[in-house]
């Protein structure tokens, strides 16, 4: 019985923190192609995964007035690459405010596009722009997981149900049939 508790508290902890995140973010395109720049989507709204191998640094620029920058500093040469930064985009961001996950979107169990932004960068005098989705990914979010196996356990039920009971009162019909004619 103390175990019940506790279980319980990890259990919704943990369902809370994977509610907060259920959507990805993907990058379409960057234009100009910047040889030695990487950037690429990761879970979260608002969330990208950055690598800078091009010896300067990296300046994104938010849509505040003035726009306010954003510096990522350029990582120091070396034989082997390090390992991407991920960025999480705090500010006046077009992907800060993301629309609540609805129950048809958790029901229907597909990924939708929740969002399309874009941001402006530079690396060094050249100035890019990067278009990117934030999409809701069920499989981020364990309330679309239980509904998705709650909907297919009551399709197993309701066929199992036919399949028992079919026969069952096809063979009783004259009974129940007769007996609503004699009321």
């Amino acid at each position: 019985m103390v175990f019940v508790p506790l279980a319980a508290t990890l259990l919704f902890s943990a369902t809370a923190v994977a509610e907060d995140q259920p959507f990805r973010t993907v990058v379409d395109s960057i234009v100009p192609k910047t040889p030695g720049l990487t950037i690429e989507g990761s879970p979260g709204g608002c969330d990208l995964v950055l690598q800078n191998q091009t010896g300067q640094d990296v300046v994104l620029f938010d849509l505040s007035k003035p726009p306010k920058p954003f510096r990522f500093a350029a990582q120091p040469k070396s034989a082997t690459p390090r390992a991407p930064i991920p960025v999480h985009l705090a500010g006046a961001w077009p992907c800060a405010s993301l629309p609540p996950v609805t129950e048809d979107q958790r029901w229907n169990h597909a990924q939708t596009t929740v969002g399309n932004w874009t941001l402006n960068g530079a690396v060094g005098a050249l100035s890019f722009r990067l278009t990117a989705r934030t999409i809701y990914d069920p499989a981020l979010d364990p309330p679309a997981e239980w509904t998705f196996y709650l909907r297919l356990g009551a399709g197993a039920l309701a066929v199992g149900g036919l399949l028992i009971a079919g026969p069952y009162l096809f063979k009783r019909r004259r009974e129940i049939l007769g007996g609503k004619k004699a009321a």
